[in-house]
């Protein structure tokens, strides 16, 4: 067990560097055009809103869904999203639902209601680098991708996990993101809809994502049961004689009539799943019929998904070398992110951003931040962030921003699930998009305007400036010691944080 602890702690100290044959590619790669394409796209920023686009897509569903994500709850929200893909299965839409291992395991492995939902013939669960003793080594590499495709048709994607933090009309214990609602009016010719389910396709295909349900297993399929026989002697028949591994269930139990024998298991739970979607209904009473997908989007003249790799190990930090890249010719840049957790090589990539560029970086301020790890690391590294020659806005948001955005002079707006830390960087799968329009570029300036408002700046020559709707919070005793302690231990463990 110490051998397992020590290479999680410290194998990821060792980061790769950039990719020169990637740094080609973005060279020859088009981010922008002069004509609008046929992907047209809405920013969503509230919560509520988060969770009704998503039902509206799950409702307009005739065919095929996708949803992966690095955090689904079985909490209100997580079972929202529950009753709508079952009511959409019940229909006969095909699904294909991919989790995160680590969280999977904290927050599903007790629900009926998701053991339910992954017992329909037409629904396939996909777990990402599943928690097992052979895979104690490679703990740290998570899927950290967060979208829903519907149909070939529209797709979904941005930093929200799957639950009340997130979605949904709650008001305490939340943080605030931001999603990009993508539909193709090409009949599935749109780029950044077909680089998506390429990429979807790529990492549903990886050895270390384990799939249960829906169609047969081939080779490159092994199942949740059959992985934990492999796991360790005896697991097999353990597997075997249990219902529900990891949470999922076992289709090798299953009697001949399975579809009646799963109806009949979880009958009370398809029951309630289907009253919380009539209660949907009633609530948000468009989600089956909405048509005004066109009407409540505007068009982008180019989108471009970026990704840092689909499988479960170091990752080359693709990312970032696409943001310094678009950034060369930049004038003005704005880094929105929950948190700063830098290395050598990203330090550099800010300081060569604020040598040519007005660099803005906008992060939780630690009097209101929800990532205590983040918040002591920028205590801990303030200064160094500051000598790259940003200028740092401390935000005092009403509720914590979990947002992820990088603007670049009034055209491009990147907007997607990475942080600005050495574990997306580094460790975990990310995607961003790359979105050629001015109208969004300008719609996210202004909210970023606000949070500005909301902010402490501070300037590396010590000055700071407290915004119009900043308003002061001091943290108590108790706090600043937890923040002391946290500060020590944290020091050899940020590349993990």
């Amino acid at each position: 067990m110490l051998i397992v602890v020590l290479v999680n702690v410290f194998a990821p100290l060792y980061c790769r560097k950039p990719d020169e044959k990637f740094a080609e590619t973005l060279k020859q790669t088009e981010f922008t055009s002069e004509t609008p394409g046929g992907e047209w796209i809405r920013c969503i920023d509230d919560n509520e809103e988060a969770l009704l686009w998503r039902l509206r897509m799950i409702g307009a569903a005739k065919k095929s869904i996708v949803l992966a994500t690095f955090d689904l709850r079985a909490d209100e929200s997580g079972t929202d999203l529950l009753a709508a893909l079952d009511h959409a299965a019940e229909k006969g839409v095909e699904i294909k639902l991919l989790i995160d291992g680590i969280y999977q395991q904290l927050f599903l492995n007790g629900s009926k209601e998701f053991q339910a939902l992954a017992s329909r013939e037409n629904v396939e669960i996909g777990v990402y680098n599943p928690v097992s003793p052979v895979g104690l080594f490679k703990l740290n590499y998570r899927m950290h991708d967060k979208y829903v495709i519907v149909d070939d048709k529209m797709y979904l994607l941005g930093g929200r996990n799957s639950n009340d933090i997130f979605l949904g009309d709650y008001t305490s214990d939340i943080n605030v993101d931001r999603d990009i609602l993508v539909c193709d009016t090409t009949n599935g010719k749109g780029e950044s809809l077909q680089e998506l389910e390429a990429y979807f396709q790529q990492i549903w295909n990886e050895d270390c994502v384990k799939i249960k349900g829906g169609r047969k297993k081939n080779s490159s399929e092994i199942s949740v049961s059959e992985e934990a026989a492999d796991d360790s002697e005896g697991a097999e028949s353990d597997s075997k004689n249990s219902n529900v591994v990891n949470g999922i269930p076992n289709a090798e139990n299953e009697i001949t009539d399975e579809t009646q024998e799963k109806l009949s298991k979880y009958e009370k739970q398809y029951q309630s799943l289907e009253m919380r979607y009539a209660s949907l209904k009633e609530k948000y009473t468009d989600i089956e019929d909405y048509s005004s997908w066109q009407e409540d989007t505007i068009p982008a003249n180019k989108i471009t998904l970026v990704n840092n790799g689909t499988h479960a190990g170091p990752k080359t930090p693709l990312v970032l070398q696409t943001i310094r890249y678009l950034a060369q010719n930049a004038d003005n840049v704005t880094i929105q992110t929950p948190y700063v957790i830098c290395n050598g090589y990203m330090y550099d990539t800010l300081n060569e951003i604020a040598f040519h560029a007005r660099l803005k970086i906008i992060l939780n301020a630690v009097e209101k931040g929800s990532n205590p790890w983040g918040c002591t690391d920028y205590l801990n590294q303030k200064k160094k962030i500051l000598n790259t020659g940003a200028d740092v806005y401390e935000l005092m948001n009403e509720v914590p921003v979990h947002t992820k955005a990088v603007l670049l002079d009034d055209r491009l707006s990147v907007v997607g699930s990475y942080n600005l830390d050495m574990r997306s960087t580094y460790l975990d799968t990310e995607l961003m998009l790359v979105i050629d329009s001015k109208e969004l570029n300008q719609q996210i300036q202004s909210t970023e305007g606000t949070y500005i408002e909301k902010s402490k700046e501070v300037l590396s020559n010590g000055q700071e400036t407290e915004g119009a709707q900043y308003e002061t919070k001091v943290l108590n005793w108790q706090k600043k010691l937890f923040y002391g302690v946290l500060r020590i231990i944290i020091r050899p463990l940020r590349q993990l944080l």
